[in-house]
């Protein structure tokens, strides 16, 4: 997405312009409030301002996210590849796409299941209930580099939309800022919080971006098992339920230092 196109979405998408859709639960953004040559940004783009996807409930869900997974375009080597660029910079949308990969890759077929802690179901996080999804806005959001793809509904919209996208092929550049970000993961002491491992990339200055983007790409590898816990095994290959995850979160601490092996792997299929 060029800068250009993010600085008009982020003046369509601005809290102000939105007007809440009490039908639907989702705000609807005004065009007007653009000029003549923003909304020309829009149509050179093919950008729908208002595009709101509807899912009748939690199965439909599954059954759209399951139709992609044998989708050509979304191979491990293509969304690495997109991952590593978001890290690096050149593709700040890249830094949603591996969680959303790894939900899609290992997310089992289940019945909504819900326990008396969430009012969500226990295995995916997800709702069993008619939703209306922005898509347009979850779009822009990814494109600025947020990492929403907890739900499946959000794993199913980020790869449909990757999917009819250019392949994204990292830089230099990119790499190296990956290969140096495993390198101060993997020198993490101990003790160290993630609160702490936080401060300690800030100060690095490797990746650029705020608090919350940053954030997204740490959560993102702690999915997919490459920052380990003391708790609990996750792995890019095998499923862990969402309620089974979250019950041990007030329990970490700490990171755990020895990373080498297990971002060895995912490092060395990036370069």
């Amino acid at each position: 997405m060029s800068a250009q196109l993010l600085r008009v979405l982020k003046k369509l998408y601005k809290y102000q312009n939105g007007q809440y859709d009490s039908e639907r639960c989702v705000s609807v953004y005004d065009e007007s409030i653009l000029s003549d040559k923003e909304k020309a940004v829009l149509d050179q783009q093919q950008w729908a301002c208002n595009d709101i996807v509807y899912f009748s409930g939690h199965d439909e869900v599954l059954e759209k996210l399951a139709s992609l997974k044998d989708a050509p375009e979304l191979t491990e080597e293509r969304i690495i590849a997109t991952f590593v660029a978001g890290v690096g910079g050149s593709y700040l949308r890249g830094r949603s796409v591996l969680s959303a990969w790894g939900k899609l890759k290992s997310l089992p077929a289940h019945r909504y299941v819900e326990k008396p802690a969430y009012r969500c179901c226990w295995v995916c996080a997800d709702y069993d209930k008619p939703n209306y999804e922005h898509n347009s806005h979850f779009q822009y959001c990814l494109q600025a580099g947020n990492s929403y793809s907890s739900t499946p509904t959000h794993a199913y919209l980020n790869l449909a939309y990757v999917r009819h996208q250019p392949v994204v092929e990292p830089s230099d550049d990119d790499r190296q800022t990956f290969i140096n970000l495993i390198n101060l993961l993997r020198q993490a002491p101990s003790d160290e919080t993630p609160g702490q491992f936080e401060k300690r990339l800030t100060a690095a200055k490797i990746i650029k971006g705020d608090v919350y983007t940053k954030r997204g790409m740490l959560d993102t590898l702690a999915r997919v098992g490459v920052i380990p816990n003391q708790f609990i095994r996750l792995t890019d290959s095998s499923w862990t339920d969402f309620g089974d995850m979250v019950s041990c979160e007030n329990q970490l601490t700490t990171l755990k230092a020895d990373l080498i092996w297990k971002c060895r792997g995912l490092a060395g299929r990036a370069v």
